[in-house]
């Protein structure tokens, strides 16, 4: 990820970078992993930039943030981002992790500048979009974002002057054109391979029409081979699914001729010998061939149409071209589709059992059960819940019995794809803590873009009984319609507790009791006053001391510091006085040249003045302070020396308010600087 840098100035500056998520102190240890998602920082009057979690970047400009304001940035963690996530259409997809930004400033008087890293896609065929959700608004709209591509990974930048929750999500790409009913010849910009005529008066009316492309992949087909050998068995490669979608449903009067792409690694150089190349349009019934006369060029095939749809190019075995809607039917269904795995992962402390359930593709279980084993948890497999068939005598045939393909006897395997979710609970001898979040939500997404889809919660002994137990965490799949596919995807995890760590959790710590501190009777005889007897009156003894001589006791009390002697300042130049002479004295930077300061520090004033936006009276005020400060002796020849750089500058009045107010050693106050001022008019 992307790690931008971050001013030295602005270090001491951040205010917390923690993530809190659970139920008490016992499972801080198990939730450090989020430690990092969560920063919090006060800008200041001058701003900076700042970094974010995962390696986002705040810019903030001057002047926006007070001192004591803050900016807070949170990263929504898996386990919580079904909090925040959005929803959204089929075709759009997470591709970033939400990013919520909080302000104790609101609303924003300036703009700040977010850069938002997201997770590489296939930027071919999709385009990537922001969405946000404003501070105390319910409703996710797009938000409009500069694509940044001078990072080592990929990331927008957004200038807001509102805060709130922000996500990035790509959706396939889309090219529309215009199609008149005097006719249309359009080339495809997506791809070179990909063309549009439409003869005059073939349409109806004016239309638009929109071109997608959905990629599929060498894996894909050769997934739906393993799963579907008896359907896909005659084909050997396939191109892109190509959509030409008009925005209304119309049958043109005369043919429309569509050239395509030949799939990829095929290339045509004698068209009468392709009998084996074929293309398919999705109709209302579903895929079927389209049987026309093709035109072959060496990397494109052109056919005659009477609609736009869905098309799919694809090379069979020799003669087998009827066979290849059933082939394309399923590779439609699977471009999103990979094989999967859910599983749990279970820490088992002596007082609290934490659980994290997780969905993950097939190829990282090796990688993912070493991981959280060096975290120290134990996993559980998923066993897959089929439901008994009910026993049927009568016998329904939709399609003649001979006609039973060899993949209805292969048993449905676990795929997921992006935003496939279940609803589960924990049952028999487990059960969720009431604390956690399992009670508010009880749903795991899979997010196939992002790198984790889990949920985490706290688990206990549903009784207090010590012995092994077992219980389940058992997965519904949620808005799935096909049967199979819905069996496949219900399923149960088993989660056997053994006895010895049933008997720890309920263990209970004996404290050894503190032994009883014995109380001794008070002896009363101490308390008795004795009894004093006296026989004679006693003289005082008064010691005698030899006198010392003077010179000794002039030697031990001469000391070797010289004598301090603390002065006073006038009067007439203390702060307050200073600060209400600044209000009659604007000029400071010219008083500062009479005072002899040095270039230096009067530039220095100046250029600090600009930026923090002080007053004349303001500077003047700073320049006093600094020249009181250099100056050893503050009464007469301090004031006499502001005296003068006063009258040197022409404020022969304010000169003379100063002498006067060190002479009866008074202040300077608006109210003498207007008397002083009254008496030098009359006189």
């Amino acid at each position: 990820m992307y790690l931008p840098e971050i001013d030295s100035n602005m270090k001491n500056k951040q205010i917390s970078n923690s993530w809190s998520v659970g139920i008490n102190s016992t499972q801080k240890d198990m939730l450090d992993d989020d430690a990092h998602l969560k920063v919090s920082y006060s800008p200041g009057k001058k701003g900076g930039n700042f970094g974010l979690p995962l390696g986002a970047k705040l810019t903030v400009p001057e002047g926006l943030f007070g001192k004591k304001d803050s900016i807070s940035c949170q990263v929504a963690p898996p386990s919580q981002r079904w909090r925040h996530s959005p929803v959204l259409p089929y075709y759009e997809h997470l591709t970033s992790e939400i990013f919520i930004l909080n302000s104790t400033v609101h609303p924003l008087k300036k703009s700040v500048i977010v850069r938002i890293p997201y997770y590489q896609i296939d930027s071919e065929h999709n385009e990537i979009n922001v969405k946000g959700k404003w501070k105390d608004e319910e409703e996710w709209v797009n938000v409009g974002f500069l694509h940044k591509s001078d990072t080592s990974s990929p990331c927008i930048e957004l200038e807001i002057d509102r805060l709130g929750v922000f996500v990035v999500t790509f959706t396939p790409k889309k090219e529309t054109f215009e199609v008149t009913t005097q006719g249309c010849l359009y080339n495809a910009h997506m791809s070179k391979y990909i063309s549009v005529r439409v003869p005059k008066k073939a349409a109806e009316k004016n239309f638009q029409c929109a071109i997608q492309i959905t990629p599929i992949t060498e894996e894909k087909v050769k997934l739906a081979k393993e799963f579907y050998p008896f359907e896909t068995s005659e084909l050997e490669n396939v191109s892109e699914i190509i959509d030409l979608i008009p925005n209304f449903q119309c049958t043109f009067r005369r043919a429309v001729s569509v050239k395509l792409p030949l799939p990829a690694n095929v290339e045509v150089e004698n068209e009468s010998a392709n009998t084996d190349i074929a293309v398919l349009a999705k109709l209302e019934s579903g895929w079927e061939l389209v049987d026309t006369k093709y035109r072959f060029t060496r990397t494109t095939v052109t056919c005659d149409v009477k609609s736009l749809t869905r098309f799919c190019v694809v090379k069979s075995k020799p003669d087998r071209k009827k066979r290849m809607a059933a082939a394309v039917s399923i590779l439609e269904g699977r471009c999103e589709m990979e094989k999967g795995e859910v599983m749990a992962f279970i820490n088992f402390q002596e007082k609290t059992w934490f659980l994290v359930l997780e969905c993950f593709p097939k190829n990282k279980l090796d990688s993912k059960i070493a991981e959280m084993k060096e975290k120290g948890f134990r996993h559980f497999k998923k066993e897959i819940s089929k439901p008994e068939e009910p026993v049927d005598n009568k016998q329904h045939f939709r399609r003649p019995p001979t006609i039973k393909t060899k993949s209805q006897n292969v048993p449905v395997e676990f795929e997921i794809f992006d935003g496939l979710k279940w609803t589960f609970n924990v049952s028999d001898d487990l059960k969720a803590n009431l604390d956690s979040d399992y009670m508010e939500n009880k749903d795991l997404q899979y997010y196939k873009h992002l790198p984790e889809s889990l949920r985490k919660f706290v688990i206990e002994p549903k009784t207090t009984e010590e012995r092994t137990l077992i219980g389940a965490i058992n997965l519904t799949p949620v808005g799935i319609n096909d049967q199979k596919v819905r069996e496949a995807s219900t399923m149960a995890l088993r989660i056997e507790v053994d006895e010895e760590t049933v008997k720890a959790y309920f263990h209970e710590e004996v404290i050894p009791e503190e032994p009883e501190v014995k109380k001794e009777k008070p002896n009363l005889d101490l308390l008795r006053t004795p009894e004093i007897k006296v026989d004679k009156p006693t003289t005082p003894f008064t010691p005698k001391f030899k006198p010392l001589p003077a010179s000794v006791m002039e030697r031990l009390m001469r000391t070797s510091r010289p004598q301090i002697i603390i002065e006073r300042e006038s009067k007439a130049i203390t702060g307050k006085s200073l600060r209400n002479l600044s209000k009659y004295v604007p000029e400071g930077l010219t008083l500062a040249v009479h005072l002899d300061l040095p270039d230096s520090t009067i530039t220095g004033i100046g250029f600090d003045a600009i930026s923090n936006g002080l007053s004349m009276a303001d500077v003047t005020y700073k320049i006093l302070l600094y020249w009181k400060r250099t100056r050893k002796d503050k009464k007469d020849l301090a004031v006499e020396m502001l005296a003068d750089a006063l009258r040197e500058m022409g404020r022969v009045e304010a000169a003379h308010v100063v002498q006067e107010c060190h002479k009866n050693s008074k202040e300077v106050t608006p109210e003498i600087y207007s008397e002083l001022l009254s008496k030098m008019a009359l006189s």
